[in-house]
C-alpha cells in the first residue's frame, strides 16, 4: 500500500480540526494559556508538514527500490527457484554450467 501526498493531507486536516478543537476547549476552560495554544496548533503544523516529507521522500524511493527487487527476481538463480518451486517439475541440467547454477540455486 502507498501513501499518497493527499491522503497525508487529507489525514492532517482531521488532526488539525482535532487539535484545534481541544485547544480552543482547553483555553476556553482556562486549563491551557493562549501562548501554550498557539505552541500546540505551531507543533501540530510541523508534525504535518514533517510527515509530507517524509512520503515524498518514500515515494522517490519507490522506484529506486522496486527496480533493485526486480533485478533480482530476474537472475538466473531466482528463475531456477521459481521454476523448481513449481509442482511436478524439476530442473535438469544439461551442462556443466547449468548443473553449476542449479547447485547454487539449491543454497
Amino acid at each position: 500500500m502507498t501513501i499518497t501526498k493527499d491522503e497525508v493531507a487529507a489525514f492532517m486536516r482531521h488532526v488539525y480540526t482535532a487539535v484545534g478543537a481541544g485547544t480552543v476547549v482547553a483555553v476556553a476552560f482556562g486549563f491551557m494559556g493562549q501562548e501554550d495554544a498557539d505552541k500546540v496548533i505551531e507543533v501540530v503544523k510541523q508534525l504535518g508538514e514533517g510527515l509530507g516529507i517524509v512520503v515524498g521522500a518514500i515515494a522517490a524511493l519507490l522506484p529506486i527500490i522496486n527496480a533493485l527487487r526486480a533485478s533480482r527476481s530476474a537472475s538466473p538463480t531466482a528463475q531456477i527457484r521459481k521454476v523448481e518451486s513449481l509442482p511436478d517439475v524439476t530442473v535438469v541440467p544439461i551442462t556443466p554450467k547449468g548443473d553449476e547454477m542449479v547447485e547454487k540455486a539449491k543454497k
